[in-house]
């Protein structure tokens, strides 16, 4: 009988064990694939109940599915790496295929054929087309990097300037100000507007290229923070 994983076990450690067989970490596994949490997060993004189930049960499958080979494991826990914790990993996966499925909907139409109309209704289907194409397991990188470009585009780029230099770079805010010839307070409502404005850009953004997807501000945080690549290529 295999014995638990130690305390401290790393979600790195825990998912190359369950890869190996270990009863304990593939219960520890499966018991995050069925946390309801994970189940309302897709319910909550436009899933139905039995497309929640489904996609879950799918996902399950996936992260031992598949074949070990020479040049490592071609399955989906095995590309698990470490950077972001494994339930988020989850997560994230599982929405990018519920987009996938959305996007998969929404590029078919209901089409009433006419009476004279002999063709299979199902011929009368429309294709997907490239930008309905369903999405890979990573659809949500270019997503959340497209939306947060787009907003940076859009907003007031004197605030992002001094909001950038103060956040990213350190400068004091005393000392921007003076270089600005701006009052402290004035500092802070830049700041607070810039927020604001790219809170609501971003949003904008991401319904735009996804309409359907019911994300709100605190999923692209979390979703930002788990995307190890969000700026690779």
């Amino acid at each position: 009988m295999s014995s638990p994983p130690p305390t401290g076990t790393d979600d790195r450690l825990l998912a190359e064990m369950a890869l190996e067989g270990d009863a304990a970490a593939v219960g520890s596994l499966m018991g995050m694939l069925r946390s309801p949490e994970l189940a309302a997060a897709l319910r909550s993004r436009g899933a139905t109940a039995t497309e929640a189930d489904d996609i879950l049960g799918d996902l399950a499958g996936d992260c031992f599915g598949g074949e070990r080979s020479k040049g490592g494991l071609h399955r989906l826990l095995g590309r698990y790496n470490g950077a972001c914790p494994l339930p988020a990993f989850l997560r994230h996966v599982a929405l990018n295929r519920l987009i996938s499925l959305k996007r998969k909907q929404a590029g078919r139409r209901e089409v009433v054929p006419d009476a004279d109309d002999e063709r299979d209704p199902l011929d009368l289907a429309v294709p997907l087309t490239d930008g309905n194409a369903p999405a890979s397991d990573d659809s949500l990188i270019p997503l959340l990097r497209g939306a947060l470009l787009g907003a940076i585009a859009r907003v007031d780029p004197e605030k992002l300037v001094v909001v950038r230099l103060i956040e990213s770079y350190g400068v004091p805010q005393k000392r921007v100000g003076e270089l600005w010839g701006w009052h402290e307070s004035k500092i802070s409502r830049a700041k607070s507007d810039l927020l604001d404005e790219m809170r609501t850009a971003i949003m904008e953004e991401v319904r735009k290229v996804d309409p359907w997807l019911r994300l709100e501000w605190e999923d692209f945080i979390a979703l930002c923070g788990e995307s190890a690549d969000l700026f690779g290529s």
